[in-house]
């Protein structure tokens, strides 16, 4: 019976640590990619800026786009993965109901896009 428990203890160990890894993998993968994509979107606001107006009304409407995506990449090179889950969910704390009916929304969006 005490052989059967160690046994059980060790497998159990193993389980833990397998997941544990692949967790820990998965996320590194995840912040890297984010951080990808916010170097991809520092790059499109550069090119946003260098190629619309600079002058009058569709240069600041440009300027604050070209500001608006730089502020979303350094959000994304410095938080990482993990830093987006958890302001989701206090966002989805704060706004139970909402959150709720965006649920609604996209899988209705989506069965509507399966074809039958």
């Amino acid at each position: 019976m005490e052989q059967e428990k160690s046994t059980f203890e060790q497998t159990a160990e193993q389980g833990k640590a397998t997941v544990h890894g692949a967790v820990t993998d998965t996320m590194a993968a995840a912040n890297r990619t984010t951080n990808r994509a916010g170097e991809a979107l520092e790059s499109a606001a550069d090119r946003l800026r260098e190629r619309l107006p600079q002058d009058g009304a569709a240069g600041a409407a440009a300027d604050a786009a070209s500001r608006g995506v730089k502020q979303t990449s350094r959000i994304l090179q410095q938080q990482g993965m993990s830093g987006i889950v958890e302001d989701l969910e206090i966002l989805m704390r704060r706004y139970p109901l909402q959150t709720l009916l965006v649920g609604l929304g996209c899988g209705y969006l989506l069965a509507r896009a399966r074809p039958e």
